[in-house]
This record gives structure tokens, C-alpha cells and sequence, in this order.
């Protein structure tokens, strides 16, 4: 399997030596914030659960543990480091008390929302849980999300894995070009749906 094409092939090595391990270190650490390939990995786990290299449903429950555990460990990063580390962190990309203001304020209204989609935002991805830890999101509001947003990513990537077959190439393509250029057309709907909120009329 070491053959796959493009990041597919990257990840396959890890777990041709180590199995289950590696998903599960790939996944939480890819959830955590880390840039690693995490859906490539689930997207490989995927594959050789159909030549029986790997059981399905151990994929399944691997990949979605792992998922959880990354991103509430984001979570409770951005909870105990609070505004200062997110202050001190992003200081030279801009983020100020101001902001996170306007960010606490979003996710009051659509926290549980954005930790669900945010798994499928490049950008998004990477803070998901740090950021929703330092607004001020319930941690069983954020767990049910985690959850659901988890399992969703996870059935979708074993799905593309399952399907993929002669089609890998194109799988590993829209992976990496695609998957960007999905992510900011999100953020930039974002972005406008949010504009038009705030040039919005009282009252309307």
C-alpha cells in the first residue's frame, strides 16, 4: 500500500508499521491543531479496511476517539490559557481583545454550529478548539458538538477511503487543491453573512 499517490502515500508507511496506533496518533494530533495529514490518514485506514489489512468498525471507533480527544484538548488549552496565550499567540496576525470579542459574541449564537463545520474549513480547522475554549462555550455545549462534528468527519473520510478505489488520484488532487479553495469560499461567506449582520438596520 505504500504506493498510494501523493499525501496518501506519506501516511500509508505509518500505518503499515504501526496500525491503529498511528491513526489514532495522526488523528488527535491533526485535531489538536498540528498540521498533519489527519483525513488522509482516515482516508488510508479507510482503504485497507476493503483489502482486510484493517477491520472497519476498530477505524471507526479509533478514528472518532482520537478526533474528540485532539480537539478537547484544543478546547482546554484555549479554557485555562484564556485570552493572554490567545492574545500572546496571535498578536502578529492581528488578534486583539476587540476581536475576540466579536468572536465571543459569534460563537454565543453559533458556537455549537461552527465546531461542527469548522472540521472542514482548512483555515477553521486549525483553531477550532482553541478558540472555543477561549469564548466562553459551555464544555457540554462543545463536547456534543465534538461529537457530532466528529463522527460526521470520520464517516466522511472512511467513506471517500471505501470509494475510492481506481479513483485515488483524483481523491489525493482534491484533497490537496481542492479542499483549500472549498475552505475559503466557507470563510468567505462567513465573512459577508457576518458584514451584512452588522450594516443590518435595528430592529431587521
Amino acid at each position: 500500500m505504500t504506493d498510494l499517490p501523493g499525501v496518501f502515500g506519506t501516511v500509508a508507511p505509518y500505518i503499515d508499521d504501526y496500525g491503529y496506533v498511528a491513526i489514532a496518533l495522526l488523528v488527535f494530533v491533526g485535531n489538536l491543531g498540528i498540521p498533519v495529514p489527519n483525513e488522509a490518514t482516515v482516508v488510508v485506514a479507510a482503504i485497507y479496511t476493503v483489502s482486510d489489512d484493517l477491520d472497519l468498525l476498530p477505524v471507526l471507533i479509533v478514528g472518532w476517539m482520537a478526533a474528540v480527544l485532539g480537539e478537547t484538548t484544543a478546547f482546554a488549552i484555549g479554557r485555562y490559557g484564556g485570552r493572554p496565550l490567545a492574545i500572546r499567540l496571535g498578536r502578529r496576525f492581528g488578534v486583539t481583545h476587540d476581536l475576540l470579542d466579536r468572536v465571543e459574541g459569534f460563537y454565543e449564537g453559533h458556537g455549537g454550529a461552527t465546531v461542527v463545520v469548522g472540521r472542514f474549513v482548512p483555515i477553521l480547522r486549525r483553531l477550532n478548539g482553541v478558540v472555543a475554549g477561549v469564548t466562553t462555550m459551555a464544555w457540554q455545549r462543545f463536547t456534543a458538538a465534538n461529537a457530532v462534528g466528529a463522527a460526521v468527519w470520520v464517516a466522511l473520510w472512511t467513506t471517500v477511503g471505501i470509494q475510492a478505489g481506481n479513483h485515488i488520484e483524483t481523491v489525493n488532487t482534491v484533497l490537496v487543491e481542492g479542499t483549500p479553495v472549498v475552505g475559503v469560499v466557507l470563510v468567505l461567506l462567513l465573512v459577508g453573512y457576518l458584514v451584512r449582520r452588522r450594516l443590518r438596520p435595528p430592529g431587521r
